[in-house]
């Protein structure tokens, strides 16, 4: 016969013991956790579309956009287990219960009821109304939408970080115009000063002119009143030509529709003097303004732009 070892009871519950607590020691934790109450939706609001989950560490709801255009399944696998690393499956499957491929786009998975699972957590979603109804073409827009919205946060991230080139380019552009319009103007200029020089001394001229003739109509006056006839005599002449004076005036107004003024009068015999100058000088004053304007207006681009930089820089 076998020998057969006499075990006391003590020593039993012993072993027994430590048998249970090094299983105790060895026992898996899984690391997903399951909830009885794993909350999924999909909501459509305002063109966008989100898909809230209850995320199994937490416990608690995270959304995530759906970018139709631009994602697929595979974006969204990825995008719930970055923020839940205790996720370690996730499997989407349609209402028949076949598996989604990850390179379905998002814009065909949301028009459709489809069910995902977490882990062993599988919950059934059912899109809003909104986008059950959406067809091909207000999917597209749906998309078209989208990509605006891209485009457009593009553009104003190139506009923020190539600024500086930006205006650095267009104010060597604005300086090449303007050395090109200086060197057209360059001998237009030198010839307005010219006839600038010419009308300002022939309005002296005619000025100073006056003044003699008045000064000659006095003495007239004065030697016919005192030498060779009297007061009385030479008392209507003058009225005469007192009111031929007022005449002059009133037909002064009469041609150039202005009041009379000694400032107004040099002016005018300064641009008529100018003018017919310029025309026999060949100098084309239409164009000179135009050159003009544009000079003007590009030196105002070119302080805005400074103007921008030194607020760049002391931002």
């Amino acid at each position: 016969m076998p020998f057969i070892r006499s075990i006391s009871l003590s020593s039993l519950f012993k072993t027994s013991s430590l048998i249970y607590r090094k299983h105790e020691k060895l026992r898996f934790v899984p690391n997903s956790i399951k909830l009885k109450n794993l909350f999924s939706s999909l909501v459509h609001a305002n063109g966008a579309v989100k898909l809230v989950i209850t995320l199994p560490a937490r416990k608690e709801k995270c959304e995530f956009s759906l970018k139709l255009l631009n994602e697929n399944v595979s974006s969204l696998i990825e995008n719930i287990k970055s923020e839940d690393k205790s996720i370690e499956k996730v499997v989407l499957y349609t209402s028949d219960g076949n598996r989604i491929s990850q390179s379905t786009p998002l814009g065909l998975l949301v028009i459709n009821p489809f069910s995902i699972k977490i882990n062993d957590q599988k919950v059934h979603i059912e899109p809003p109304e909104s986008l059950l109804k959406t067809s091909d073409t207000n999917l597209q827009d749906l998309a078209n939408q989208e990509l605006e919205q891209i485009r457009q946060l593009v553009s104003k991230l190139y506009l923020h970080l190539n600024m500086e080139q930006y205006e650095a380019e267009k104010e060597q552009k604005i300086l090449t115009e303007m050395e090109k319009l200086k060197v057209e103007l360059a001998p237009m200029e030198k010839l307005r000063l010219e006839l600038e020089q010419k009308a300002k001394r022939h309005t002296n001229r005619m000025i100073w002119l006056g003044l003699g003739l008045m000064s000659i109509q006095a003495g007239v006056l004065a030697r016919l009143t005192w030498f060779d006839y009297s007061w009385d005599i030479v008392e209507p002449i003058s009225y005469f030509v007192s009111y031929s004076a007022v005449i002059g005036v009133y037909a002064y107004y009469v041609l150039t529709r202005k009041e009379y003024g000694y400032e107004t009068a040099s002016d005018r015999i300064y641009l008529r003097h100018f003018h017919k100058n310029a025309i026999r000088s060949d100098l084309n004053i239409k164009k000179y303004n135009q050159l003009k304007d544009s000079l003007y207006f590009l030196e105002n681009d070119l302080k805005k732009i400074k103007e921008s930089s030194l607020q760049q820089n002391e931002k």
